[in-house]
């Protein structure tokens, strides 16, 4: 009888290494390998079904590790041996091992040719296995060269680094700790051995489980986190750890190397405020050329700089805490003009302006002045800062040179039409102006210290173009374009954005500024100017068409028509000159009230026989449609009848273009105001027009149409007093253009629509 054959259960991550061991087991004749699996958790499924007398099991696993399968495959298996398999050679990882219950500890530079042996001992009951020297020279080079990658790297640096290091399993567990780290946390090396990465930084699991996956996916070669830690007296301490995956050949995961700095003193949070005291006060201390101050809210000086005392002659003693007045000629004084530069600057954030100023001494000299509102946190006034330039003698070079600073400065501190702001050189956000999250829609606190990236659509961040612009901004001074951006609450808009590579005083790169600006409605409003040409086009075509060609068929054939054909011919181009001196009109029209030059030729006027014309009109337009009257008499109002007839024209008209007939248009009134209604039977207007329904060029974009007609009928109702309004369809009733005038006699309604 053949004598059966241990059963084993190889794990490891790798599979070239499960490979090999699986060979050498195989060829030893001494074991029968009858599972493999590729982490923890198969493992243990393996061993539930298999119940195999060995499991060779590799320490460093993506998922659960070796640490974390050991005690669950004892638990379901009790009589199985599991021998542990690592690259690792830490002796506190092999006694962690051991007291977790495995039976022996293997490193992976133990020579293949006798470890099934080592394993049959271990069955046997022996004390140890047996140990070779690290690859030793006997052994096949492909062993070698495969094995030697999974043992442990970078020993040599652990113990007298500096800062703390660690190697860690795929799954998040430590297993060697140097002294500096020991230190940091104040817990021995051995007692670290085993324990998860999650637990030292107890602020930051989530994150740390998003980096690790990010690393063993090789999304990243290089990962960070940032979080506290308790040190040895029980404080605690903000670290810097960098995650680092070691690979093999094949570029796949053996195990994490991960180095943790003490940055408690160093945090940018400190730094940035540090840097930008420094500006302040070089600003405000030092620059003798700007007279920077600060202002109560009724104008007493509160504050005073160096540039100040230099250009103006009074000493901080002599002019704290006395109106600003001072600094103004009499005469401005005398009409109150400094008290209403606050009220300007307090109804519009700023003012700004140049002028005469008077030095302590009585001389004068030309002033650039800029007073901005200061606002707290609450949004409370509490006072002006003020900035003047003497402009007298400057030299013309450094009067430009100074003013493009001026206009920086207002760019970054007041200025909301323009996202302004400062990158890293890595593009992380570093300042935030008012602009910006007017624009973008993100508070300071929100957004300094992501990457820009988060401005863009996904597609675009996905394609690397936010680095791309960096690159060739810092290789040519700038980059500029014009493209979509995502605001906070995920809504996009259109934008010009221009990056300019920022340089010191040495020539080093420090940064980039970048402005945005926010061009949606200019984009929308050059495609509706393109759409309106496009159609204007189109409704010219027809009738200068028919004109041209009528004119030619006469010209050519009037001998061979006969008369009622050239009755027809001639109604025709009667009719395309209409069409001409309709779409004329409109053009004139709207050209005149968007430069508010139309003029109203008043007289009492009666809406009716004017809507009645109209539709008349449109009845001979039209032959095929059917458009009923329903007008009151006596229905008088103090207009312009050839304005009124081109309004009602184009109500028919818009509801022949774009509804469906019947159209039906009633003229009524009450004691003081008189209604014009015009509904059609059509589907009522789209959601997505109505808000759009009375704007220039506003169209469908699919019946036709300059987008003009109702434009025009708005205006006029509200040159005639009125206005003109879409009333929404109700149940068993279709939506109507309403227009609504106040009647001859009395005043127009204040609170119309």
């Amino acid at each position: 009888m053949v004598e059966e054959k241990p059963t084993i259960v190889v794990v490891d991550d790798a599979p070239e290494v499960r490979t090999l061991v699986r060979s050498r087991l195989r060829r030893s004749g001494l074991l029968d390998v009858v599972g493999e699996a590729g982490d923890g958790a198969a493992a243990v499924e393996l061993v539930r079904r298999l119940r195999p007398a060995l499991v060779l099991l590799d320490l460093s696993m993506p998922g659960v590790d070796g640490l974390e399968a050991l005690p669950e495959i004892l638990r379901i298996s009790p009589e199985t041996r599991v021998v542990m398999y690592s690259g690792f050679q830490q002796t506190g990882l092999a006694h962690r091992a051991l007291e977790l219950g495995a039976s022996a500890f293997l490193e992976k530079g133990t020579a293949l040719d006798g470890l099934a042996a080592d394993l049959v001992a271990v069955l046997d009951g022996a004390a140890a296995p047996r140990r070779t020297p690290l690859v030793p020279p006997a052994e096949d080079d492909t062993e070698r060269r495969v094995l030697a990658e999974h043992v442990e790297r970078f020993q040599e640096v652990f113990e007298d680094a500096a800062i703390g290091m660690a190697t860690v399993t795929l799954a998040g567990q430590l297993v060697r700790a140097n002294g500096a780290l020991s230190r940091l946390l104040g817990r021995r090396p051995d007692d670290l051995v085993g324990v998860p990465y999650a637990d030292i930084a107890v602020d930051a699991a989530p994150q740390l489980s998003g980096l690790l996956d990010a690393l063993l996916r090789g999304v990243t070669t290089a990962a960070r986190l940032e979080h506290a830690v308790l040190d040895a007296d029980g404080g605690v301490r903000q670290v810097l750890a960098t995650f680092s995956p070691v690979l093999d050949s094949n570029r796949s995961p053996l195990y994490l190397f991960v180095q943790v700095q003490d940055v408690s003193r160093q945090r940018g949070a400190e730094a940035r405020l540090r840097i930008s005291e420094e500006r302040l006060r070089l600003l405000v201390d030092n620059v003798e050329d700007y007279a920077i101050f600060m202002l109560s809210t009724d104008g007493t000086v509160e504050s005073w700089n160096a540039g100040a005392q230099r250009i103006k002659g009074y000493t901080a003693e002599e002019i704290v805490g006395r109106h600003f007045r001072t600094f103004y000629p009499p005469e401005m004084q005398a009409i109150g003009h400094p008290e209403h530069e606050l009220e300007l600057a307090l109804r519009d954030g700023h003012y700004e302006e140049e002028g005469w100023r008077i030095r302590k001494d009585g001389s004068r000299f030309w002033a650039n002045v800029l007073i901005t509102t200061v606002r707290d946190h609450d949004g409370r006034h509490v006072g002006f800062a003020k900035v003047t330039r003497d402009h007298t003698q400057r030299r013309a070079q450094e009067a430009a040179l100074r003013a493009s600073e001026e206009r920086f400065r207002l760019l970054v501190e007041t200025v909301q039409d323009y996202a302004i702001f400062m990158l890293t050189p890595e593009g992380m956000v570093a300042s935030w102006n008012a602009g910006a999250q007017r624009t973008k829609g993100y508070a300071a606190e929100e957004i300094i210290g992501r990457h820009f990236r988060t401005f863009y659509p996904p597609e675009v961040q996905e394609a690397g173009h936010p680095e791309h612009e960096l690159e060739v901004a810092l290789a040519q001074g700038r980059y500029e374009e014009e493209g979509w951006r995502v605001r906070k609450d995920g809504s996009r808009f259109w934008a010009n954005v221009v990056i300019t590579a920022v340089h010191d005083a040495d020539g080093r790169h420090v940064g980039f500024a970048k402005v945005t600006r926010d061009i949606t409605e200019r984009r929308q409003m050059l495609e509706d100017q393109a759409h309106f040409l496009s159609i204007t086009a189109h409704e010219l075509r027809t009738p200068v068409s028919v004109l041209g060609g009528t004119a030619q068929m006469l010209a050519d054939h009037w001998a061979d028509l006969e008369e009622d054909e050239r009755g027809e011919l001639l109604e025709g181009m009667t009719s395309s000159a209409g069409r001409l001196r309709r779409l004329l009109d409109d053009l004139l029209t709207a050209s005149r009230l968007q430069s508010s030059r139309l003029e109203l030729h008043r007289s009492p006027v009666d809406v009716g026989p004017i809507v009645a014309a109209c539709v008349a009109t449109a009845q001979r337009s039209h032959p095929g449609a059917p458009i009923t009257a329903d007008v009151s008499t006596g229905l008088e109002v103090d207009g312009d009848a050839v304005r009124l007839g081109q309004l009602v024209d184009n109500l028919i008209g818009n509801a022949l273009v774009h509804g469906s007939p019947p159209v039906a248009v009633t003229a009524e009134g009450d004691a003081d105001r008189v209604r014009i209604r015009v509904r059609d039977s059509g589907a009522g207007v789209p959601d997505t027009m109505q808000d759009r329904l009375f704007e220039r060029f506003s169209t469908g974009r699919a019946a036709g149409g300059t987008g003009l007609g109702l434009f025009i009928v708005r205006q006029l109702a509200q040159a005639h007093g009125g206005d003109a309004w879409y009333r929404l369809p109700e149940a068993g009733d279709a939506g109507e253009f309403v227009v609504e005038m106040p009647r001859l006699g009395h005043a127009p309604d204040t609170g119309a629509r």
